[in-house]
């Protein structure tokens, strides 16, 4: 049965916020392959989805002044065990190591969406203003 397609409107109703920052730390709600001006899925394919994924959680904290390489440990939600090969493939690319520690879930997601990502941001001393 095909979803529902989500819109900009959906998305901005939804009860929850985009991240949530603490004193050191950013909360990265989960991100999806989406433009989230227009509400369309990026692309049939875990990599365009997967590098949209990652291209909006750097947009989400950059506006908190941090980046990926403040990421401390991410849940990454995909739809098929099928996809992993290729996800690791297109997800290293935003990395160096030491890589996030990082849990991988099989679920189904909404929208038809292939992979879903949350983040958790560590802002370090040195970030911080004085």
């Amino acid at each position: 049965m095909k979803k529902k397609p989500i819109t900009p409107e959906k998305i901005a109703a939804l009860p929850f916020s985009h991240a949530y920052v603490t004193d050191n730390c950013v909360y990265v709600s989960g991100q999806a392959g989406l433009n989230l001006a227009t509400g369309e899925i990026v692309g049939p394919d875990i990599q365009s989805q997967t590098i949209a994924t990652m291209e909006n959680i750097r947009d989400i904290l950059a506006q908190k002044g941090l980046g990926l390489e403040h990421i401390a440990k991410v849940n990454v939600y995909l739809t098929d065990r099928g996809l992993y090969q290729a996800f690791n493939e297109t997800y290293r690319q935003f990395f160096e190591a030491p890589y996030p520690a990082r849990t991988t879930i099989y679920c189904d997601l909404n929208y038809d969406l292939l992979v879903e990502i949350d983040a958790i941001a560590v802002r370090r001393p040195s970030d911080m203003a004085i």
